[in-house]
């Protein structure tokens, strides 16, 4: 009696086992869909070069005359642009200073000088954070690229 109680349990034990191992329960069955070969180049990209140019509609201008200015930043990814304009002599008065595209009026005299050099700064700080979706992990990477540009500008007495 008792090796037929052992018996039933045993084939108990291993009908429950094929049961569950053919249902697919306690493991899986499915490929991971994460995988290192999955990552797409945009996740495999770094911020890249930063390049920035600034267009000036003329360098030599009269007192009070305006002069547009352009920042252009190009070659990267970034989730965060700043730009800030600065104007380092002090003459004259910017339109804005985070703008991409200002105005900077030269000062109505220039005193006893023939000619004033006036040097204005553009500052662009890009900030870019790359997710990289790995077989076991998620990584983050955050990069920050800084240019400065110095725009040199005349104003000569008529």
């Amino acid at each position: 009696m008792r090796t037929c109680r052992f018996f039933g349990l045993f084939c108990y034990i291993v009908f429950v086992v094929m049961v569950l191992s053919h249902s697919g329960c306690g493991g899986s069955n499915m490929n991971n869909p994460v995988s290192d070969t999955d990552q797409t180049e945009a996740d495999e990209e770094e911020a890249g070069e930063l390049s920035v140019s600034v267009t000036v509609t003329r360098k030599t201008v009269k007192p009070g005359e305006q002069v547009e200015l352009t920042a252009s930043v190009e070659g990267v990814r970034g989730t965060s642009i700043v730009i800030n304009w600065l104007n380092i002599t002090g003459y004259g008065t910017l339109s804005a200073t985070n703008e991409t595209q200002i105005t900077w009026t030269a000062p109505n005299t220039i005193g006893d000088d023939n000619i004033r050099i006036e040097v204005l700064q553009l500052v662009v700080t890009v900030i870019s954070e790359v997710v990289s979706v790995g077989a076991s992990d998620i990584k983050t990477d955050t990069q920050i690229l800084s240019d400065t540009k110095e725009i040199l500008l005349q104003i000569v007495r008529e």
